[in-house]
């Protein structure tokens, strides 16, 4: 049995486009047109999500290590070209001036441990009540995303290549104990 190439990417890309026009929708430009009938709070839930997670993984242990945010602006980065088409513009609007960002929300958060970790939990599981309000698609991408994302956070510090660098703190928060799953 010989090499076989892939499926290109674009051939996904192109599948999830026959799906919209199939279905008689319109193309959707950006993740603003799946949640632009949610409220203004829901939006900016939904939008900074990644952040959220991100935040609450690296500094569920006391303090936001440089490693961490560095991998947090890597991440958001990558998940700009990585992430299925309909997620690419939640990432590529936390790309912009992505580390600013994280500075601004460390210092607005509180300084107690167990305050901002309770504050980041609690803006997470906000998500549970605007799953149902989103295509069943997005919610379980979106879903599946912020976990993955905590887990790549959970590996940035320590360890070799990320092999056993989860401390005990952030395995609490990992799989994201607040979260549901919207496919239940």
């Amino acid at each position: 049995m010989g090499y076989q190439n892939p499926k290109p990417l674009n051939t996904v890309l192109h599948a999830e486009i026959l799906f919209y026009l199939r279905e008689g929708n319109s193309i959707p430009d950006s993740m603003l047109d799946f949640i632009k009938h949610l409220s203004a709070d829901e939006q900016q839930i939904v939008a900074q999500s990644p952040m959220y997670v991100s935040l609450l993984i690296a500094g569920s242990d006391g303090n936001f290590d440089t490693d961490e945010k560095k991998r947090i602006v890597e991440l958001i980065h990558i998940k700009t070209f990585t992430e299925r088409f309909e997620l690419q513009t939640l990432y590529k609007q936390l790309s912009i001036n992505s580390e600013e960002n994280i500075r601004n929300m460390i210092s607005s958060l509180p300084e107690n441990t167990d305050e901002r970790n309770q504050l980041l939990s609690d803006l997470i599981a906000r998500l549970n009540d605007i799953f149902p309000k989103l295509d069943s698609n997005i919610a379980t991408q979106l879903y599946s995303s912020l976990r993955q994302f905590a887990v790549y956070i959970s590996t940035a510090d320590g360890g070799w290549w990320g092999i056993s660098s989860v401390s005990d703190s952030e395995k609490n928060y990992v799989k994201l104990p607040m979260l549901n799953s919207p496919a239940q």
